[in-house]
Order: C-alpha cells, then sequence, then structure tokens
C-alpha cells in the first residue's frame, strides 16, 4: 500500500467570531496554538482513501462537499472515498457549520484538498497496524455522572516496511471543552496537544491525528479550565496513543530478544494488535433523519414561562436533589427544543444526512457519523454489525446537531432539547452505519 500524511495549518486571523459557546463578550483575540487540517492518504494500487480532520467544531456539508469538489478535480480521488471530520474544539473559528461564512468555507476547503496532495505527494511504501487500549480516567457522562463513557482508545498506526512511522491516528470520544466560553484564544484544545505529543514522542517526521468519536454525552474530567489542563489531558491521549504505537512498529518485522542462557536469538511476538492487510473500500449510504415537531412559538414560550417560573420557585424554596435536577433538565430541554423548533420549522419533514463506512483492511473498520452522536450509539454500532476492529468517528461530512437516544427525551436536558430530530433518528442512524458497514465488510 501507499501511504502519505500532511498537516497544513488553517488558523483563522484575529477577530474571527470564535464557536462553541453562546455568551462569549469577544472575538478570538490570540492564538495559543495553531489549527490544523491533518490528512492521511491511502492507496491499495486500485482503491484510493483519504482521511481528514480538521480542528474545527464542526464540518457543514457545505464544507465538505466543497473540499471534496476539489480533491476530486486533484489529486482525483471521488467524494464517496474522501471523509473530512472535525475534532470538535470549542475555541476555532464560526462560520463552518450551520448557514457558513463562504469566504472562510472556501479557504478552508481549498486547504483541505491541499493537505491530501500533499499526503498523496507523501506518499511511500507503507503498512497499516492498529490496536487499542484503554483510556478511562479524562472523562465523565455529562448527563449521568455514573453513565457509560468511552473507554476505549483506538490507534491506526501507519509505518513503512522498514519500521518508521508515517503517521499514527488516535480514536478517542470526548468532547473538546476543557476551556469554557470565558477564553478567547484560538486553540486546537486536547486534541491537538495530543497530536503534538503523538508527534513529539515518535519523532521522524511523523503526523498525529486524532478523531473524535460518539461523544455527545461525554465531556473531559479536569481539575481547572485552563491551559494547564489541556496539556495535561492531551498529553494523556497523545502519550498512550504514541506508546501504543511504538509497541505496534514491530509487527512485520524481525522483532527478537537475545537469550543469554541459550547463546540464541528468540523471535518476541507482538501481542499490541494486528498487522492490517487486504483491499480498500468506502460506502457512504443517506440517512433520512427525520426533524422534530412541536407547538406554535407562543404556545411554546408560554409553557417555557410556566417551567421556569416553577423551577424558580422550588429553588427559592431551598428544594435540591433529584426534584430539583429533574425540574432543572425539564427546563433546559423546553429553552432549547423552542430555538431548535424555530430554525427547522417549515425546512420539511426529514433531512439527509450521510453515513459512511470504510474498509481499512481485513479486520479493521471505520464508520463516520455526522454530528454529535451519544457513546450507547456508536456501541449500537459495533455490536450489530459484528465488527469489534471499529473506529467510531463523529462530526463527519455534516454537523446537523445531536442525534439523540430515545429515553433522552424522557430524561430531558440539554441533548433533547437543541437537536432538530425526532427520537426516532437515532434508530435509524444505527440502522443505516450497519448496513453501509455490511457492504465493506
Amino acid at each position: 500500500m501507499k501511504i502519505g500524511a500532511a498537516a497544513i495549518d488553517i488558523t483563522p486571523p484575529l477577530g474571527t467570531a470564535l464557536d462553541g459557546y453562546g455568551g462569549r463578550t469577544d472575538v478570538s483575540l490570540g492564538v495559543h496554538d495553531p489549527l490544523f487540517a491533518r490528512a492521511l492518504y491511502l492507496d491499495d494500487g486500485t482503491t484510493r482513501v483519504a482521511l481528514v480532520v480538521c480542528d474545527l467544531i464542526g464540518i457543514g456539508s457545505f464544507l465538505s462537499e466543497r473540499a471534496r469538489e476539489l480533491i476530486a478535480e486533484r489529486p482525483g480521488i471521488p467524494p464517496t472515498h474522501v471523509m473530512v471530520a472535525a475534532t470538535h474544539t470549542h475555541a476555532g473559528p464560526g462560520g463552518v457549520r450551520g448557514r457558513g461564512e463562504p469566504v472562510l468555507a472556501e479557504e478552508i476547503a481549498r486547504k483541505v484538498a491541499g493537505a491530501v496532495r500533499v499526503a498523496e505527494r507523501n506518499a511511500t511504501e507503507g503498512v497499516l497496524k492498529y490496536g487499542f487500549t484503554e483510556l478511562s480516567s479524562i472523562a465523565q457522562n455529562r448527563r449521568r455522572p455514573d453513565g457509560p463513557i468511552d473507554r476505549r482508545l483506538d490507534v491506526l498506526a501507519a509505518d513503512t516496511p522498514e519500521g518508521a512511522n508515517i503517521a499514527t491516528v488516535a480514536r478517542y470520544g470526548c468532547h473538546a471543552t476543557t476551556l469554557e466560553r470565558d477564553n478567547l484564544e484560538i486553540t486546537a484544545e486536547f486534541p491537538g496537544e495530543a497530536c503534538r505529543t503523538i508527534e513529539q514522542i515518535i519523532g521522524g517526521g511523523s503526523t498525529g491525528m486524532f478523531f473524535n468519536g460518539a461523544c455527545a454525552n461525554v465531556n473531559p474530567a479536569w481539575i481547572r479550565q485552563d491551559y494547564g489542563e489541556v496539556r495535561r489531558l492531551g498529553t494523556v491521549v497523545g502519550a498512550k496513543a504514541a506508546a501504543l504505537s511504538q509497541e505496534l512498529r514491530p509487527l512485520g518485522l524481525n522483532h527478537q530478544a537475545h537469550n543469554i542462557r541459550w547463546e540464541e536469538l528468540t523471535d518476541r511476538p507482538v501481542d499490541a494488535g494486528l498487522l492490517v492487510s487486504g483491499a480498500l473500500e468506502a460506502m457512504p449510504l443517506p440517512c433520512e433523519a427525520p426533524d422534530g415537531s412541536g407547538p406554535a412559538d407562543d404556545e411554546f414560550a408560554a409553557e417555557l414561562e410556566v417551567l421556569e417560573a416553577n423551577h424558580a420557585a422550588k429553588v427559592a424554596l431551598g428544594v435540591s436533589g433529584e426534584e430539583r435536577r429533574a425540574l432543572a433538565a425539564k427546563v433546559t430541554m423546553a429553552r432549547g427544543e423552542r430555538f431548535a423548533l424555530i430554525r427547522t420549522r417549515g425546512k420539511g419533514a426529514t433531512r439527509t444526512e450521510e453515513v459512511q463506512a470504510f474498509r481499512l483492511g481485513q479486520d479493521v473498520h471505520l464508520v463516520a457519523l455526522p454530528g454529535e452522536v451519544f457513546y450507547e450509539t456508536g456501541e449500537d454500532i459495533r455490536r450489530r454489525s459484528g465488527l469489534e476492529n471499529l473506529l467510531v468517528v463523529g462530526y463527519a461530512n455534516d454537523y446537523p446537531g445531536y442525534f439523540c437516544r430515545a429515553e433522552a427525551y424522557a430524561e430531558g436536558g440539554y441533548e433533547p432539547g437543541t437537536t432538530p430530530f425526532a427520537a426516532e433518528a437515532d434508530e435509524l442512524l444505527v440502522k443505516t452505519a450497519v448496513h453501509a458497514l455490511d457492504h465493506v465488510a
């Protein structure tokens, strides 16, 4: 296989509005660290694939479609074989999702295409290696403290036949929200720090990459919301990924140890993961996600006013614990739901979203999901597809918002409040993903 990697700076100018939090008091006033588009190019001699991830909050379909158009021109990879995902940093530019900012979107799309072209130019003979390791210390379920989180750090290592690392890809599911709305500096957040850590540890020109997973209900666990914590979380992810990549490196090579007693060299099997072989394949499928519905805005406003008054009264009476939390979840959901309905009302009964499946070789697959997906949804896809070595990637090719678990609508809270979709959308997403994976398995 021919494999290449590249990272192209996509940092916007100072003064660009930041996305990710409401209530920010100003535009970007500094650059703490640069943002990148990072590309992995794969060519098995028959099929070519490009996997790109950008340090952005999301990828609007207008951005991914334009980037794919440019990549189809040069180096000629069909759009169906190109994935453009986001790390979901909450300290990147606005205008890359939603209605979009045309000038910025065009510039980023051209840089994404440029990253793929550079990766193709850099391509050399290589092999893929895959493994995963435990990671559970940096995250918590943000809806239920005892709820499930991603405990799996997937690592894809691309090495030359001689064992030099071309790129190390880390995949883990956790919101890039170590910093809060008071941060006014552009930063790639902990995913950027993870990539830098990978590159520093491995050295030799290796390119670090981080794909976010199904983390709609998973947030980072921090000591303080500052850059020290961004570095701590990023180095945890990056160091674990780099260590596993280094452990995978001897796969396919002569890995031996010197046995003093026997005065001979003995083989040392590599048990960190597997050597990936076989052909590449890609399959996108459309998912017709039904939009949510609700009462007219004036009716909704009246209902929300009653909910807020009830919640305020309970707080004033000193009510706490589960009763207060249940009321707060209803208020949070209603506020978001009203806004979501204003945005989606009259736009049609469904929205077409793309789900993309890849075979990266025998026994290793990747599924790219649009928007924000709950952790449990990613695990449902893994279980129903029967594919254990599956990289579940979120924030890919479009940003429509949240796909929420059916039970979340009854529980209330932020995610089911802001989603544009009805409760059935999540199950349809799972079925589409499994169907797409069946095509490439």
